[in-house]
């Protein structure tokens, strides 16, 4: 293995070709298959002289626009081995853009695009299929970039827009060094990756397999999913919390006295040496521990908040799950591990002393060597919002800092509710006291705008029954207590309906959108009584 100060990005496609023993897995239709590292090394290298040929080379500005595949990974390495800006288009964010407009917006020499996004249209010669690269002529060469920078990736909110933001190298290779440090990985890991390979975060998940000479299985998220956690038995894996609510939902749809069985054994069994207690419940959670493949050693969560229930219940079955934080304008912010870990929190800062509180409570970062120079092609004042001038990124997320260096997030500067009378909520820490309930699948506060009221849209399992509504209106009734009258929850929906990315009501990272929500459920509750709990 090497140091984990790694073998560079530079290095990073050369060193696949010494590593016999690992591999990408991946899925051609509904099979999984098995691509050792120096076969990957081979398919990466065609694509990369095909494109020297053309004369692609060390800053050239690429688009890479396609769904999760195996050729999106290889033309990804390719790219990075050439030393280009790779500019890592979002599928769903970008779909329907017309290709001349991105390569003008984002300065494209090139654009190369998967079967979906190529089409049968006619198509410039500087766009080309993943495949095809050989007959590409490129476009005249933008304004240069700081040179530090390597590619280009996208924010994934859910404002409607997507923001341009410049990645660094080197700040990439520290935060790559970073987490070999504090996660001691091993030769026979294997990592999954499968959220967007366009999101940043999943890229960093795969280079680490790279870079420290273990396996990558790279998938979609997809119904599929599970199906191959069970075949593929990764050992790490990172993904929001709907990856790891599936666990909690079954659990709470046994009946109470198994619930209370197996809870009562899992803490029982705590007494128990070390060994010992793992091995119990390991026993006792056979069942969640086979849902995930069986081997999993290294479990994060990000994205959104975790809820405490998930975490203590995981706790109990030693499902290792850690909460982390990040945004891609910053690189990873803190995170819990195995050695420091407190539920609630985000963890302690990757870098000490990394992360201050504002006077208005929003988090502040200053990495070493910051991750990203700036946002590419926003006016000034949206630059200046987010990237002060001393290098510290304002993330636009409230938090604290416990008397350990635990950071806790409290809400987003940007996500809070305005009511008609110009009092400010919160709603995430609301959020979570009514998602305590296990049988809550999601809690959505609603308000400011053009609505006259603050409604909660209540999403609950299939298998709750009346009591679990009742249990919510009792956690309302105490959440608003402890809110001014103005920012009350004066209307609660209950909803079986799935919240997901093809409905709409998720980011394609898997977030809650709120908006989406409000939009949805708009007239449902507009119809609904007034409730004073």
């Amino acid at each position: 293995m090497p140091p984990t100060d790694g073998p560079g990005l530079a290095g990073l496609v050369a060193r696949l070709a010494e590593l016999p023993d690992a591999a990408v897995h991946h899925l051609e239709g509904t099979t999984l298959v098995r691509r050792p590292y120096p076969e990957v090394h081979r398919d990466v290298v065609g694509v990369r002289d095909g494109l020297s040929a053309v004369g692609v080379k060390a800053g050239t500005r690429v688009g890479l626009w396609g769904a999760n595949s195996y050729q999106w990974l290889v033309h990804e390495l390719a790219l990075l081995d050439l030393g280009c800006v790779t500019v890592t288009l979002p599928v769903a964010e970008l779909a329907g853009h017309d290709p001349a407009a991105l390569a003008e917006r984002f300065g494209l020499e090139l654009l190369i695009a998967d079967e979906a996004r190529y089409g049968d249209a006619a198509r410039p010669s500087w766009m080309v299929p993943m495949g095809g690269t050989e007959k590409a002529e490129p476009r005249d060469a933008a304004d240069p970039l700081d040179p530090g920078v390597f590619s280009i990736v996208f924010s994934s909110g859910t404002t409607g827009t997507v923001k341009a933001i410049q990645i660094d190298r080197r700040a990439t290779e520290d935060c790559l060094a970073e987490f070999g440090r504090h996660h001691a990985f091993r030769p026979d890991d294997s990592i999954l990756v499968c959220l967007p390979l366009s999101t940043f975060q999943q890229r960093i998940m795969y280079y680490c397999a790279f870079w420290y000479g273990f396996d990558a299985v790279v998938v979609e998220p997809s119904p599929l999913m599970f199906a191959v956690l069970k075949q593929a038995r990764p050992t790490i894996m990172g993904g929001p919390p709907a990856f790891y609510e599936l666990v909690e939902s079954r659990f709470a749809a046994l009946p109470a006295p198994v619930r209370s069985t197996l809870r009562g054994a899992a803490r029982a069994a705590g007494a128990l040496p070390a060994p010992l207690r793992r091995a119990v419940r390991r026993r006792l959670f056979a069942k969640a521990h086979e849902a995930y493949g069986g081997r999993m050693r290294l479990m994060l969560s990000g994205s959104a908040p975790l809820r405490r229930s998930t975490a203590e219940l995981f706790g109990l079955a030693e499902l290792p799950l850690f909460q982390l934080y990040g945004l891609t304008e910053s690189g990873f912010i803190a995170w819990n591990r195995p050695d420091a870990n407190r539920i609630g929190s985000v963890g302690r800062p990757v870098f000490p002393g990394s992360v201050s509180i504002a006077d208005d409570g929003e988090v502040l970062v200053r990495w070493p060597r910051p991750q990203s120079p700036g946002y590419l092609g926003e006016p000034p004042e949206v630059q200046r919002a987010a990237y002060l001038e001393d290098g510290t990124v304002a993330t636009g997320d409230l938090g604290r800092l416990d008397d350990d260096g635990f950071l806790y997030l409290t809400g987003r500067k940007k996500d809070l509710i305005i009511t008609r009378a110009g009092h400010k909520i919160a709603p995430a820490p609301l959020e979570q006291r009514i998602l305590a309930d296990a049988d809550v699948a999601q809690a959505v506060l609603v308000g400011g705008g053009d609505l006259a009221y603050v409604g909660a849209v209540v999403a609950l399992r299939p298998h709750a029954g009346d009591s679990a509504v009742a249990r919510v209106r009792a956690a309302v009734a105490e959440v608003n207590r402890d809110v001014p009258e103005a920012g009350r929850i004066l209307r609660v929906l209950f909803t079986r309906d799935d919240f997901t990315r093809e409905n709409g009501l998720m980011t394609t990272t898997l977030k809650i959108d709120r908006a989406a929500v409000a939009r949805r459920y708009r007239a449902a509750l507009d119809a609904g009584e007034l409730w004073y709990p």
